[in-house]
């Protein structure tokens, strides 16, 4: 009846019923900003200039000119409006190009190091979740 297909898609398959449903396995939500950020190797000294285009508890997503190789390490510094830098460390987890454009989306993991590094990454992650529920009730 069901058959599992990739790690994204999930294909039912009966005489009856043929659909493709997107299953999402990650752990936290994901929420939808638009923050700059400067994303820095530790490995090198390559930076790369980003836009977020979302957040969640475990990790962003960038859109770069550039491909960022997979695997690299690197420090994230988060422009914030009302506040201080915001410096991540976290790891690119997947870089592909963008259908007709010249950009590339990034998937990057935080990697906190402290309890005070993943308390960061609360406050700011319920930030974006606040704005966008104080949007819903305007």
């Amino acid at each position: 009846m069901a058959k599992y297909a990739g790690r994204r898609r999930l294909i039912l398959r009966s005489p009856f019923l043929s659909r493709t449903f997107n299953t999402d396995k990650r752990r936290y939500l994901r929420y939808e900003v638009l923050d700059y950020a400067i994303i820095q190797s530790l490995d090198s000294f390559d930076t790369w200039q980003s836009v977020i285009v979302d957040i969640g508890l475990g990790g962003l997503q960038v859109r770069t000119r550039q491909p960022l190789p997979v695997g690299t390490i690197c420090k994230l510094q988060v422009g914030q409006t009302d506040e201080a830098t915001l410096n991540l460390r976290g790891e690119v987890r997947h870089c592909k190009p963008v259908d007709n454009s010249d950009l590339f989306a990034t998937g990057v993991r935080f990697m906190p190091d402290t309890h005070e590094e993943r308390m960061a990454i609360a406050e700011f992650v319920h930030g974006v979740f606040q704005r966008q529920c104080d949007l819903l009730t305007l």
